[in-house]
């Protein structure tokens, strides 16, 4: 069961479902109580659309794993490719099902584009390096237009996007920095024009989200107490910008603290 739960990546899933959860109470506000069993639901097919694409990076990317991330199912042979692949085809087909059932039509659209785009990204993207790194960010991104397009209000989510975006790409390639020896049949962004360039570009998208965290509080979409909380989460973006040149594991992990501490200033603002 836990290596079930392993080619999930429940952490990165849980996120994920916040950031839907928290892009429909920022469209919603205190109506959002009104609006739980639909909230839900897309919610539901936001863990399901990553899920997938989680397990199918996972059966593609087996064999390299076993040099960058031996502990996982199927590299360790906890779970073989096969039964993999019967989960991840679940997990987009439900997705899917479920969105045309109960979702609005535009809802319904972005959870099939955002599966082709993962398709895409995973067969193909993720080899061509800097496109595929931002095609997965424009991926995460939409987690959190999603809520705003579900109830009609996206003008209210879109800064959301494009933080969540950038954020995220700068991380990709922090990631394909700490990836770099074993990625040896990939066309990733350092291993093209080196580990250095690859960081100075994490570096330039860290300041483009430090400017665009600004923007919500800017715009009166939230009001003060969200960019108290972004000032903490700016301040981990800062940390991330110099220690990833020292050491690239810990700057994804201060990466990941601050797109966390990111969602939890989405969340503020969206209650404040």
């Amino acid at each position: 069961m836990s290596s079930v739960l392993g080619l999930f990546r429940p952490v990165n899933a849980v996120m994920a479902v916040l950031g839907t959860f928290i892009s429909s109470l920022v469209a919603l506000g205190s109506h959002i109580l009104d609006n739980l069993a639909l909230v839900s639901i897309a919610s539901l097919c936001v863990f399901l659309v990553l899920s997938g694409g989680n397990i199918l990076n996972d059966i593609l990317d087996a064999e390299g794993d076993k040099v960058n991330h031996p502990h996982r199912p199927i590299p360790s042979g906890k779970i073989s490719k096969e039964s993999a692949m019967y989960l991840f085809i679940s997990c987009f087909t439900v997705a899917i099902f479920i969105a045309a059932i109960f979702l609005p039509l535009y809802g319904t659209v972005i959870v099939g584009a955002a599966i082709l785009l993962l398709i895409y990204y995973e067969t193909k993207g993720k080899y061509l390096g800097l496109p595929g790194n931002l095609t997965v960010s424009a991926l995460i991104g939409l987690i959190f237009l999603f809520g705003g397009v579900i109830f009609g209000e996206p003008q209210k989510t879109i800064i959301l996007f494009f933080l969540a975006m950038f954020s995220n790409a700068s991380r990709e390639l922090i990631k394909d920095v700490q990836d770099y020896d074993g990625d040896v049949d990939r066309r990733t962004y350092p291993r093209i024009h080196g580990k250095i360039s690859a960081l100075n570009l994490s570096s330039a998208f860290i300041v483009v989200t430090l400017i665009l965290s600004i923007l919500p509080y800017a715009f009166h979409i939230f009001a003060l107490p969200y960019l108290l909380v972004v000032i903490v989460c700016d301040a981990c973006f800062i940390v991330t910008l110099g220690i990833q040149y020292k050491n690239a594991k810990k700057g994804q992990q201060f990466s990941k603290l601050s797109m966390i501490l990111g969602l939890l200033s989405f969340a503020v603002g969206g209650i404040a």
